[in-house]
């Protein structure tokens, strides 16, 4: 458990937890529940609700993201708090399995980042930091964003980039890769970045000709 910010009930802070699965955001919550200096205020399943949370909430306010929301994906959230929210400090959640997620929330300027595996460990500390006024990347994260060049290509991406070149469907590469579609959009976004086209079939030509 945190030590005691010595703050007074107007200063606690707030921590509104939002993901699209209910189970998910009542785990998080268990766990946020814990802390001393934070209270816990309601939970969001979708971008709507979360905005009319916000919207009644004064003072600090930190949002736990998930990368789901049922009404609007990471994208779609960060730019909505972003621009209505700008004093929101936002914490995005992510598998391990979806950092491509970890990776454009940073590039969306959230405060935050934080992996599922290591939530017990590190959600408190980067909470905690937050709270004073710092913002926290994981050491763990900044690693594998500092091995995941911008313009080299990763594992994953290669892989899925392969099934794209073998006439997969997004679904059908969500289905076969464990991951989902939402997901596998964040990666082809990602694939086409780096192969400088726009579309899917510029992706499929440059595979073809292995010029990636």
């Amino acid at each position: 458990m945190l030590r005691s910010m010595n703050r007074t009930d107007q200063d606690t802070s707030r921590v509104i937890v939002a993901d699209r699965q209910v189970i998910v955001c009542q785990g998080i919550g268990s766990l946020v529940a814990q802390m001393d200096g934070i209270a816990l205020g309601p939970f969001a399943t979708d971008l709507r609700s979360l905005r009319r949370t916000l919207g009644q909430e004064d003072g600090k306010v930190i949002v736990i993201l998930g990368v789901r929301l049922a009404d609007a994906d990471l994208a779609q959230s960060l730019a909505t708090l972003g621009k209505e929210f700008p004093h929101v400090l936002v914490v995005v959640v992510a598998e391990d399995s979806e950092f491509a997620f970890i990776r454009a929330a940073i590039k969306a300027g959230a405060n935050s980042v934080c992996m599922m595996g290591r939530i017990i460990e590190t959600l408190p500390l980067i909470l905690t930091k937050l709270v004073e006024g710092h913002s926290l990347v994981p050491t763990d994260i900044l690693r594998r964003l500092a091995n995941d060049t911008q313009d080299a290509l990763t594992r994953r991406e290669h892989e899925i980039l392969g099934l794209l070149g073998d006439g997969l469907t997004n679904f059908q590469i969500s289905a076969r890769l464990g991951l989902s579609e939402n997901t596998v959009k964040y990666y082809l976004k990602a694939i086409y970045q780096k192969l400088e086209v726009n579309s899917r079939g510029g992706a499929i030509a440059k595979y073809v000709a292995g010029n990636y």
